[in-house]
């Protein structure tokens, strides 16, 4: 066989289709491929989770065995670190908390729905500051009911804003 033009060009063809194929079709599947033995062996080695989860599940019991001989009250403490947090919000905005209701308990299907009932008294601005602190922290719970109320105070002749909010906090049983 001679080299001629038309050969030479016809191997350099060859060669470009070649290296064409290489970049976007084998090298990505050599790519997939190195990916996938990865995968393989991150399943072969979490074969053992089972048993890790009974463990896990095992260490949770001993623990709320040993913390059930304290006497806690979740609920309690919860609802300190609720008025902890609304208090040191209302102080930063000069709001009040004008009432704060005993929480009401709900046990329904397995979950027991707490809700929290507050009033604050401030400017509007400041009500919704505060509200916007309290229902972007997931700890607290979440915002389920609002209420602004404007009263006129006749003594001072001022309009006074009152919010009532409806806080609750899920927890399964």
């Amino acid at each position: 066989m001679k080299l001629d033009k038309k050969n030479k060009l016809l191997l350099l063809g060859f060669l470009i289709v070649l290296y064409v194929c290489y970049s976007f079709a084998i090298s990505n599947t050599i790519n997939y491929y190195k990916e996938y033995s990865n995968k393989q062996e991150e399943i072969a080695a979490d074969k053992d989770m089972p048993q890790l989860v009974g463990k896990l599940i095992q260490k949770e019991k001993q623990l709320d065995q040993v913390l059930s001989g304290y006497n806690v009250n979740i609920s309690e403490s919860f609802q300190n670190d609720l008025l902890k947090q609304l208090t040191s919000y209302s102080d930063s905005y000069k709001l009040k908390i004008v009432d704060f209701q005993e929480p009401h308990s709900i046990t329904q299907k397995g979950f027991t729905t707490t809700s929290y009932i507050f009033s604050l008294e401030g400017s509007f601005n400041g009500c919704l500051a505060v509200l916007n602190k309290v229902e972007n922290n997931p700890a607290l719970g979440s915002i389920k009911h609002l209420n602004f109320i404007k009263k006129k105070n006749y003594k001072t002749n001022t309009d006074q804003l009152f919010v009532e909010v409806i806080m609750q906090k899920n927890k399964g049983v």
